[in-house]
């Protein structure tokens, strides 16, 4: 070896070997802050389960002590033949019921779900095709990356599984998904904004029972949240015209005055709400009337159902597109694309549906996450109560990269401390978008925050969030299984939103959200939720220890499945190619970095 590529290589591993040090040395520097602040963190989290508290809130919530439930999950698949992009998505559940003992949780046999709870496509696509269905348009031209579609396909079928899980003709009560509702809606709800206003969604013009489906309906779907017992959606900031429109949906004409009257808005919001609603006309055309009083437009109310309707029709057809191709759909006369935009959105809509059923017909949705980045509880939550003088810090928490890595260190750090089952106080899923405002609040139980971008705060009292742990050994209590965050949807009458208020400066008004929070008194859901999670997650086989079991076997029986299918439909793809009487050079016209991979191997070799 040249003396230049010896010295090259000595000088890597030297820098590797500082840096590595340099950080296993920060690492244990938080490690021991962590050990002299233990006090301040166990003030964050509630040991145990309930199962008394957790009968009596099944009871409550459902009406009876035994329910069936469903757990979901999906797999995907990208193959390549000749210049096809093979893609496959599918989602399965397994199935069992839980009973609520007075002293403990019953859990019944776990069986795979039905036929009916499963859904499954093998979707064929050119790769001249593929930019129109799953790029995304940047300033320098359209991206095209193959991993966008079968994600945003197995997105799709994982809520689809679970809508139909609890519509049918004997639903399911409890639903897990490893998912995150909240973080789900809230990329959703950004990611599709600009499909909608520029009119580029598949469903728009599509025709259903309750008529055609406008851009309105869709902007409706996209933002309207509804529920009058959790006093949603606020009538503050970005939420306050929909809250508007939400007062004219019995068909009476109403002055922007007057909708800051019903809708209990800050006066100073006036001219605000005129603005917002008269771009709203002109945009989406949703009034008859705009120039003193605003009036919906016959049937605006009706939303919701039409935009559902349209989504479960193109569920269907991709799922069981029978002879046609699974995202090629009739339109206007013509063949269109359901793009991966599309796709997002129609899961945003499912979500939002699941949500509703959750309120009106008392299910009860988990998202389960194994891995987050997220931040809230150290950077937002924490430092909020803090300030509104509901919690005080003997010292300042050490400064790691996200909740879950503080919690985790230190329930093997401090783990005589930290008995397990735990789990955080929970949490709205609005904090995630809450940057408090450096010193104390205004008054006890106030604080003072800002929209962490933009200003913008997602809508309060939707979901909330939990960090939980659900097992360590007997024998070694510092052998301990990962820490995991589950949520769910907020439910009136046994959440509670009264032990903080948070002042956000908008304009010309000091908004004021009660979001969320069991820091002083806890759910009575969040009790039966850790007492099904904890014996859900005793199942003595390692990759499921402390998780959930029966997600577990939902992920088994989805890469089953694939592994199966997979084998048989791309047999299928090469004998209709070979069939073909295309000439094959023209099937054969690879991208140029598959053919230098080639070439480069073969020289390898």
């Amino acid at each position: 070896m040249p003396s230049s590529d010896a010295g090259v290589e000595s000088r890597t591993v030297a820098e590797v070997k500082a840096s590595t040090q340099y950080l296993l040395e920060a690492y244990r520097q938080k490690i021991d802050e962590l050990k002299e602040c233990k006090e301040d963190v166990v003030g964050l989290l509630r040991f145990g389960s309930d199962c008394a508290a957790a009968s009596s809130a099944a009871r409550s919530f459902f009406g009876t002590d035994s329910v069936r439930y469903i757990a979901i999950d999906g797999t995907e698949s990208t193959d390549q033949a000749l210049d096809l992009i093979v893609f496959y998505v599918g989602a399965f559940a397994y199935e069992g019921d839980v009973t609520f003992e007075k002293d403990r949780v019953k859990l019944g046999a776990l069986r795979p779900g039905e036929e009916s709870l499963s859904v499954s496509s093998a979707i064929p696509l050119s790769e001249e095709d593929a930019a129109q269905v799953f790029g995304q348009r940047r300033e320098s031209g359209v991206e095209v990356d193959a991993e966008r579609l079968p994600s945003a396909l197995m997105h799709f079928a994982e809520y689809y599984l679970a809508y139909k899980g609890v519509s049918g003709s004997d639903p399911a009560r409890v639903v897990l998904l490893d998912r995150t509702l909240a973080g789900d809606v809230a990329h959703l709800v950004w990611s599709t904004r600009d499909l909608v206003s520029g009119g580029m969604c598949v469903l728009q013009g599509l025709e259903t029972p309750a008529g055609r489906v406008t851009a309105f309906d869709l902007e409706l779907t996209r933002m309207l949240v509804a529920n009058e017992a959790l006093a949603i959606p606020a009538p503050r900031s970005q939420f306050l015209k929909f809250a508007a429109v939400l007062q004219l949906f019995g068909g009476q004409s109403l002055s922007a005055q007057e909708l800051i009257s019903k809708t209990w808005a800050d006066p100073l919001w006036a001219d605000r709400l005129g603005k917002d609603l008269t771009a709203l006309g002109e945009q989406f055309g949703a009034f008859s009337s705009a120039e003193a009083s605003y009036k919906l437009r016959p049937g605006v109310e009706a939303y919701r159902e039409r935009v559902l309707s349209a989504t479960l029709q193109l569920a269907e057809h991709i799922f069981n597109p029978g002879k046609g191709h699974p995202l090629r759909i009739k339109k206007g006369g013509a063949e269109v694309w359901v793009t991966a935009d599309d796709l997002d959105f129609l899961t945003l809509v499912l979500i939002r549906e699941i949500t509703r059923m959750a309120w009106t017909d008392r299910i009860l949705p988990v998202g389960l996450t194994k891995d987050t980045s997220a931040f809230e509880l150290i950077s937002s939550v924490v430092p909020v109560l803090s300030a509104s003088g509901a919690m005080t810090l003997g010292r300042r928490l050490p400064n790691f990269n996200s909740d879950k890595m503080l919690l985790q260190t230190n329930s093997v750090a401090n783990c005589a401390d930290v008995m397990t089952p735990w789990h955080t106080f929970e949490i709205d899923a609005a904090f995630r978008t809450i940057a408090p405002v450096p010193g104390d609040g205004p008054s006890k139980g106030v604080a003072r925050v800002n929209g962490a971008y933009e200003n913008v705060i997602y809508q309060e009292r939707v979901y909330v969030k939990t960090y939980i742990q659900l097992w360590s050994s007997n024998s070694n209590p510092a052998v301990r299984s990962h820490v995991f965050t589950y949520d769910r949807p907020v439910y009136a009458g046994f959440d509670h939103w009264d032990e903080l208020v948070l002042v956000n400066r908008d304009g010309p008004v000091d908004e004021r959200i009660s979001p969320v929070v069991h820091h002083l008194r806890g759910s009575p859901i969040t009790e039966m939720v850790m007492a099904m999670l904890t014996e859900m997650g005793h199942e003595v086989v390692p990759e499921a220890l402390g998780h959930n079991y029966p997600l577990f076997l939902a992920d088994k029986k989805a890469k089953a499945i694939l592994e199966e299918t997979r084998r048989a439909y791309r047999g299928a793809v090469e004998l209709e190619m070979a069939k073909s009487d295309l000439d094959q050079q023209v099937l054969f016209s690879s991208r140029f970095r598959d053919y230098r991979s080639q070439m480069e191997g073969k020289r390898k070799a």
